[in-house]
């Protein structure tokens, strides 16, 4: 990787540290980072410029020799950030931000749907050889129905105001500055997006309180349509999805799963407590398997 960064980036290297697809190096007493992009090209110039029109904090993408910020190798998007800040910052719940767009948001039950299909293809396909995966797909599968279901419900129910804008592919607890400046990991979607995968993120970790994430809800300036979509994401499991993609895609290891299913009762603990918490003021939908034993 260092004669690509020199051929295409006049960038003479030393030393370069690799993470897993990623690569990190130091030149001139500054950090920079070389980043396999996934996201899509269009989506990545349109919120590169929005952000560089409107003087908003992102990492800075380096153009290459031929003024590009892609760089193909090996049939695979590269792109060069200059970092800058405190890599290691974290950023807490209450400093999310979305900026809004003019733009449409994905259809998550579509998505969630083909998703799925795709799943239990690999599942019969691959299952055999990971029983701990085969044992608890039943339970995630079943839950992405339920996503699909209830996203599919509050887009039908309510017409109310979308909050579309730009926010992360994926967002993570405990969320750090060097993740959400990153230019490559933002994408446009609806405003509660970020919010739902925090929330599912800090649910894996020791530390993790439900009243904090309550308390965090109850803050929300927000209307029933985008509370509701919310609730949708959160009833998609996508952290057992991610791992599941990891184990079944990349040959990985069995066992890379039970974290997250040593955490299942916590999860629908949480999704009975919001529901519990919020049902009335946000007219949600009862899913009724999950809320058998919520008081009504």
């Amino acid at each position: 990787m260092k004669n690509v960064i020199y051929t295409y980036y006049n960038i003479m290297l030393y030393d370069i540290n690799r993470d897993k697809n990623n690569y990190y190096f130091y030149y001139n007493n500054e950090s920079y980072l070389f980043y396999l992009v996934e996201n899509e090209e269009e989506v990545v110039r349109f919120v590169y410029n929005f952000f560089k029109n409107n003087n908003l904090d992102c990492y800075e993408i380096i153009r290459n020799k031929d003024n590009n910020l892609f760089t193909l190798v090996d049939n695979k998007k590269y792109s060069l950030l200059k970092l800058n800040g405190i890599l290691k910052y974290e950023i807490k719940f209450e400093d999310l931000r979305y900026y809004p767009v003019e733009k449409s948001a994905h259809n998550w039950g579509n998505l969630w749907s083909d998703r799925l299909d795709y799943y239990e293809i690999q599942i019969r396909e691959l299952g055999y050889n990971y029983q701990t995966v085969l044992n608890s797909f039943g339970l995630f599968s079943g839950m992405a129905e339920n996503a699909i279901l209830y996203f599919n419900l509050t887009k039908s129910m309510f017409n109310e105001d979308e909050l579309v804008g730009i926010v992360h592919n994926r967002m993570k607890y405990p969320c750090y500055e060097i993740d959400y400046n990153n230019p490559l990991n933002f994408v446009i979607d609806y405003n509660v997006r970020d919010i739902a995968e925090y929330i599912k993120s800090y649910i894996l970790y020791d530390d993790y309180d439900v009243n904090n994430v309550l308390i965090l809800l109850d803050r929300l300036n927000i209307n029933k349509l985008m509370f509701n979509l919310l609730y949708s994401r959160l009833l998609y499991p996508t952290f057992y999805f991610d791992v599941f993609d990891k184990i079944i895609l990349e040959d990985g290891v069995d066992n890379d799963i039970i974290p997250i299913v040593e955490k299942t009762e916590v999860y629908l603990d949480t999704l009975k407590s919001i529901y519990y918490k919020f049902k009335d003021k946000y007219d949600m939908f009862n899913v009724e398997w999950l809320n058998k034993n919520v008081e009504n």
